[in-house]
């Protein structure tokens, strides 16, 4: 019988362990290599809004103030499906603040408007 491969797997082993350690250094940073500069710029933009919301939540930052500098943030990104659907619901986001803050609506619908508008966000992204 006449192999299919002209190489067996077991040929692999007589490499050196440094060539098999470069090929998989070499491996990872083409893998690395990957990511697009949107990509990078939307995960540095989530960890920011992170850390902003938690302020938000914790009172030393305006939930308005947030929204603001979000959509600030995400209009000097490069341009995305990703980045416009988050740019619409950022948009939602200001108006209900600006609600909340000018006392038209009580904290409770806030949330719930809040809670509501960012589910919907999430189900766009997925």
């Amino acid at each position: 019988m006449t192999p299919r491969f002209r190489y067996s797997a077991n040929r692999l082993d007589s490499f050196s362990p440094f060539v098999r350690s470069l090929a998989l250094t070499t491996l990872a940073a083409a893998l690395v290599g990957c990511t697009s500069p949107r990509d990078v710029a939307l995960e540095e933009f989530g960890r920011w809004h992170d850390n902003a919301r938690a302020q938000a939540q914790a009172g030393t930052l305006a939930w308005s103030e947030l929204y603001k500098q979000s959509f600030d943030r995400l209009t000097a990104l490069p341009p995305s499906i990703q980045q416009d659907t988050r740019l619409e619901n950022i948009v939602l986001l200001l108006s209900t603040a600006r609600k909340y803050e000018a006392n038209e609506i009580d904290a409770r619908q806030f949330a719930m408007e809040r809670e509501h508008i960012e589910t919907q966000l999430q189900a766009r992204l997925r």
